[in-house]
């Protein structure tokens, strides 16, 4: 799986960067409606992220969680996330200013906003956060439930489909802004669908040989699809109604080919690609705080000098991040772990 892993981490990091596209255009007063790539990536990118989770924990835990190492996965998970999520909030509030209250911080220093408060996040961008925990919460209840029957992924993504498609036809519409129905749109019940798609995708396609053939077609009619479907108007016209599904298939249908597919690329190619994969995380939640930072200090009148530096700044941080901040407490995350198997085992030791 490792070439197939690496492919996921190639759209990992191009959707944290086409959503960094999407939010320095629309801050900059440029108009991206239903009908424009950017647009769409901006919207679905976040939902390939969900797609991708559920996929990538999938293909990890599936033959390897137990309830005798479930902390380990939480404790994976707690260093995986929380750091980041915390310097951003960290920023968000002393360096820019953002103004929250003692019960709106706990819950988001917590992380418990995405289970009580979706909307109450404060770091501009953890909103998705906030649905990944719990989204992960709940994985391995469906991966338990798997080892009774094998049909448990296809019902959990039942569940959720049949979640999305309520909010699809009875909360969300078209004739509506997506910022008046935002609070409905980032709830995780209807995000669920996209992380048990990705799971479902990990149970009948990982680890399987796929004809190429089959998965280029896949992924050529779904970027075509995702592309040229004919939706105008607001970004709402995509998140509500018949767009809805369609969107969501297709946001499953390209992860999917991307699992499939064993990418050649050249070596600067794969190396950029791959880079930007790693820091995708910090891409996704650094750069509103790099685009308010320079908007805020840097003052600068330009939209475009705003735009492509904030690029420039992002990318570089992120890497620096990743690798001086992240990487650290995703070590000491191994290390407890590591730990605390070694009590265990001498713990046995010393009953035996």
């Amino acid at each position: 799986m490792k070439n197939r892993v690496q492919s996921l981490d190639y759209l990992r990091g191009l959707a944290a960067f086409s959503i960094m596209v999407y939010h320095y255009f629309t801050w900059s007063s440029y108009k991206l409606g239903a009908d424009t790539f950017a647009g769409r990536t901006g919207i679905y990118g976040v939902s390939v992220f969900y797609v991708l989770s559920g996929l990538t924990l999938f293909i990890v835990y599936n033959n390897s969680l137990s309830p005798q190492n479930t902390g380990h996965y939480f404790v994976k998970r707690i260093f995986r996330i929380f750091p980041l999520l915390w310097l951003s909030i960290f920023v968000s509030v002393v360096l820019l200013n953002f103004k929250t209250n003692l019960s709106d911080l706990l819950l988001n220093l917590t992380g418990l906003f995405g289970f009580f408060a979706p909307d109450h996040y404060i770091a501009v961008a953890s909103w998705s956060i906030g649905n990944e925990l719990v989204f992960y919460t709940i994985f391995p209840l469906v991966i338990f439930s798997g080892r009774k029957t094998q049909f448990a992924p296809a019902l959990f993504f039942a569940l959720a489909a049949g979640l999305t498609l309520f909010f699809a036809y009875s909360v969300l519409a078209t004739n509506l802004t997506l910022k008046m129905q935002w609070s409905h749109y980032l709830n995780p019940l209807n995000q669920l669908v996209l992380f048990s798609g990705g799971l479902l995708c990990g149970q009948l396609l990982a680890g399987k040989k796929v004809p190429l053939p089959y998965a280029l077609l896949l992924l050529a009619s779904a970027l075509l699809l995702f592309v040229f479907y004919p939706v105008k108007g607001d970004l709402s016209a995509l998140i509500a109604g018949n767009n809805r599904i369609i969107f969501v298939l297709l946001s499953l249908g390209i992860t999917a080919s991307f699992l499939m597919i064993d990418f050649k690329t050249g070596k600067i190619t794969g190396y950029v690609l791959s880079t930007l994969g790693e820091a995708s995380y910090s891409v996704y939640l650094l750069h509103p705080l790099v685009f308010l930072m320079l908007k805020k200090y840097a003052g600068f009148s330009n939209h475009k000098t705003l735009i492509y530096t904030g690029f420039a700044i992002t990318l570089l941080l992120s890497i620096l991040v990743y690798h001086f901040y992240e990487k650290p407490f995703i070590r000491l995350g191994q290390r407890l772990i590591d730990y605390w198997k070694q009590k265990q085992s001498y713990a046995m030791r010393v009953q035996k």
